[in-house]
């Protein structure tokens, strides 16, 4: 499948919600987890934080005593794609992150890539400071705008990154949209992270263009 036309398509998709989970046209799968087993299925890494497989979801909180959000780490090399998962915040939840890190060698910069953020008040969609050099490329809301996120309550988020442009959707909610020239380059993992209390996820599927 052509990449451009792949790009076309999932921006296309992305005007409307697919709440039954079919996948973008003329796509291929690459993951697919429902977190029915128990422990984390392959490909999972956790860097900080408290993040274990129960009732059929993932739930992921912060620990106190790493003084870090909780972090954890899916591989899956992606590069224009559609990501997609139903998120629910505990109790007390200050919030959570969905974003990614750039290929390594593929950016002359020390960080994350982006992501979308999500807390109890609103959302966003945040380009991410280069640390080497905070003041000449520091961190960036694209978009932003003030939502409640009801904690207990399942919503669906759906990302669709084509070359450098990023959209953000969550069912009947308008969507997030943003542009950076380094949004473009290859994606070795997903990224998410928990704040405080923390989030639940489940349903987590990704899409790649077919070759």
């Amino acid at each position: 499948m052509n990449q451009k036309l792949f790009c076309v398509g999932v921006l296309a998709l992305g005007l409307q919600w697919v709440s039954a989970f079919e996948p973008p046209a003329d796509s291929v799968l690459l993951v697919e987890e429902d977190f029915a087993g128990e422990g984390l299925p392959k490909g999972w890494a956790v860097q900080t934080g408290a993040w274990i497989v129960a009732d059929g979801v993932l739930k992921g909180s912060e620990i106190e005593a790493d003084h870090h959000a909780a972090a954890a780490r899916r591989v899956v090399r992606t590069g224009d794609a559609v990501y997609q998962f139903r998120f629910r915040l505990a109790e007390g939840s200050k919030g959570f992150h969905f974003g990614f890190d750039p290929l390594p060698g593929a950016l002359d910069k020390k960080g994350h890539l982006f992501s979308v953020i999500v807390t109890p008040a609103n959302w966003q969609l945040l380009k991410h400071v280069d640390k080497a050099n905070p003041k000449e490329d520091p961190n960036e809301v694209l978009a932003k705008a003030d939502q409640a996120f009801e904690a207990g309550k399942w919503f669906h988020l759906r990302v669709i990154t084509s070359g450098d442009t990023v959209k953000a959707i969550i069912e009947g909610i308008e969507p997030l949209e943003g542009q950076h020239s380094t949004f473009s380059v290859g994606k070795p993992t997903l990224v998410f992270r928990a704040l405080g209390s923390g989030v639940e996820i489940d349903a987590l599927r990704v899409w790649g263009a077919k070759e």
